[in-house]
């Protein structure tokens, strides 16, 4: 059976036949606290990824009342998270405990802070970059060079830029990273939702040995992604775009 994977909500996709899948949800975006109602009868169960550092303290707001709200695309709530720092257009403390204390709703961890680092690491087909991740590297000249690109920063050693000067990350440094994250995002479920999380979704769907290994060790035992490759231990996953013909 297969996986769909879903960011913010779009009134399209009710207008699917979602029952044959197992849904996904991405990032802890509002739309998906807001339009939980029509999803929550779900024959299957729904698994929820939360972006830890993105969920932030406040009272739950009103669900879906007949009213479609507006969708927004991946690039845009990205800037408005990492170059604006706005945080409204994710679900907040309390609407998380909400859903998670539905029967039909599993919680996993889609990292803490989801973010990225310059790399020499491109993927098969190569894209233009996000206006938001271009904004997180403005200062460095070569940031529209065919040799780098912006990708994981869990997933790849990559370099960082500081003082305008771009040094490689050691080894150490990208495992204390991971490290790092995963144990913030792990304290962050136990004492806003009362239990240690073992499912993980990987951001950007990136991944490999050296990041599934780390996790494993924190007691992460199925891990989630767009593109499995050759990883047997990674569950694959279909964009619900993809349902719909635009």
């Amino acid at each position: 059976m297969k996986r769909l994977m879903i960011h913010d909500i779009r009134k399209e996709y009710f207008d699917l036949d979602l029952n044959p899948y197992r849904l996904t949800f991405d990032d802890a975006l509002f739309s998906q606290y807001y339009y939980f109602p029509l999803f929550k009868s779900h024959p299957l169960k729904l698994t929820y990824f939360i972006t830890t550092s993105f969920v932030k303290p406040g009272k739950a707001r009103e669900m879906f009342d007949g009213s479609y709200i507006p969708y927004l695309k991946a690039k845009k709530y990205g800037y408005r998270t990492f170059v604006e720092g706005k945080f409204e257009h994710f679900m907040n403390v309390e609407e998380t405990q909400i859903i998670s204390k539905h029967p039909n709703v599993r919680i996993g961890v889609h990292s803490h802070f989801h973010d990225v680092v310059l790399t020499r690491q491109h993927s098969r087909k190569k894209k233009p970059l996000s206006q938001w991740k271009m904004e997180r590297f403005k200062d460095f000249s070569k940031i529209a060079d065919p040799d780098f690109s912006i990708r994981s920063r869990l997933a790849f050693q990559g370099f960082d830029f500081n003082n305008g000067l771009l040094t490689r990350r050691s080894v150490t440094e990208w495992e204390d990273y991971i490290k790092y994250d995963t144990e913030l995002c792990i304290t962050w479920v136990q004492q806003n939702l009362g239990f240690t999380p073992d499912l993980y979704c990987f951001p950007f769907n990136e991944h490999n040995q050296k990041l599934i290994s780390i996790l494993k060790t924190f007691g992460f035992k199925e891990f989630f992604a767009a593109r499995p490759g050759k990883s047997r231990e990674v569950k694959g996953r279909v964009d619900i775009d993809s349902l719909i013909d635009d």
